[in-house]
């Protein structure tokens, strides 16, 4: 469990390098800046939804009008990530280094509390990437004074995380708020 515990460190350490990359970036979205509008047309953001892959843990986000409609292509965050890997094919946010090592830890482990240790490892590692992300939306709302409807999720899911609150929204809840 230690060793898979310290892989949680890593993980965060590797986060915190990429935070203000990603405060960044939410910066630019928030002022509008870096927005991609389908078919080339300009419409008013109303909210923003944040969605990951439960793997690679990669993230994109789209944007929905007054309606709640999809006005933006969908984009991938952070824009930039640091060099973790000499594998230039390699282009998920989990950095390559981790990714082996925790593959390799699956592939020859062997006693039978496997599936507890992996279950504590992967709560753990989501807390942590969730709070990160959180707190890059905090500072990036702080930054620009600007307080936008926003919903983090794993992908494809019926609940999601709004980040203004911090509290689990379903997407009926959500359907509501653009009636």
């Amino acid at each position: 469990m230690e060793n898979l515990q310290q892989l949680n460190i890593e993980f965060r350490n590797y986060l915190d390098s990429i935070s203000s990359g990603l405060t960044d970036d939410l910066v630019h979205l928030l002022r509008g800046e870096t927005i991609s509008y389908l078919h080339g047309t300009h419409s008013d953001i109303k909210a923003f939804y944040f969605e990951y892959e439960f793997d690679y843990l990669n993230i994109v986000f789209w944007g929905v009008d007054h309606k709640g409609n999809i006005a933006t292509n969908t984009q991938s965050l952070p824009t930039r990530k640091n060099s973790n890997t000499s594998n230039e094919e390699w282009n998920a946010l989990v950095p390559e280094e981790i990714w082996n090592k925790i593959s390799d830890f699956e592939d020859h482990y062997e006693d039978d509390d496997f599936d507890e240790m992996m279950d504590e490892y992967n709560e753990e590692k989501y807390e942590i990437f969730e709070q990160w992300f959180s707190d890059c939306w905090k500072k990036a709302s702080e930054q620009t004074l600007i307080k936008m409807n926003a919903y983090f999720s794993i992908h494809d899911t019926y609940f999601r995380t709004d980040l203004n609150t911090m509290k689990t929204i379903n997407e009926d809840e959500i359907a509501r708020i653009f009636e």
